[in-house]
């Protein structure tokens, strides 16, 4: 993931990376996979469906589920 990243992105990277690593942590293994699918492999939501053995609507109700469930660990976490 960092190797695509420029060299400012690569900065930021560093000190967000720990913080998204622990958040991706607190989710469900389902969830994690999905978002993972979806922004870190940039996979369509066909693929991540196919991949999940989902139909297209289930699997973006999880990425959104599971983005969901991000905001609020960061609203938590910022708070």
């Amino acid at each position: 993931m960092q190797s695509t990243l420029t060299a400012p992105d690569a900065a930021a990277w560093e000190q967000i990376a720990p913080l998204l690593d622990e958040a991706m942590g607190w989710l469900g293994e389902s969830d994690r996979n999905a978002v993972v699918l979806r922004f870190f492999e940039n996979k369509t939501a066909q693929e991540v469906a196919t991949t999940l053995k989902l139909n297209e609507g289930a699997a973006c109700k999880r990425v959104s589920h599971a983005l969901e469930k991000l905001r609020k660990y960061f609203q938590l976490w910022l708070a």
